[in-house]
């Protein structure tokens, strides 16, 4: 699982993944998308020019971290999990990852954070 906001390590939902057993967590970089933030104070990444920092994330049962994490990420309609190719220091992996439509992130306030670094919270 490709992360690259709220779920990120010292970030407000952190403990959804904890929560979901034990944890292997990698820098990774997504690139071919921008990052935008919305209203709620959340980041949601859309197609586009650019390259967004996360972490890869690896889970012991994955296919129970993705029923909490469906559920979790679902829940307002706005994303979909999506299987991108993601770089790591070991190379390219395939990875789900939960990102947006741009109109959707439009319609709900979202604008541009053009760094692509949601950690330290610098546009």
């Amino acid at each position: 699982m490709f992360v690259y906001g709220s779920l990120l390590p010292g970030e407000r939902y952190r403990a959804v993944l904890e929560a979901l057993g034990p944890l292997v967590a990698v820098p990774a970089r997504l690139r071919g998308w921008r990052l935008f933030v919305l209203p709620e104070g959340y980041p949601a990444a859309v197609p586009g020019s650019g390259i967004l920092e996360g972490e890869l994330v690896e889970f012991f049962d994955l296919e129970r971290a993705l029923r909490a994490l469906d559920a979790f990420e679902g829940s307002d309609g706005l994303y979909r999990r999506r299987a991108l190719d993601v770089e790591t220091p070991a190379g390219m992996r395939r990875a789900w990852a939960y990102v947006a439509e741009a109109a959707s992130v439009v319609r709900h306030g979202g604008v541009p954070w053009p760094s692509g670094r949601w950690r330290g919270r610098r546009a």
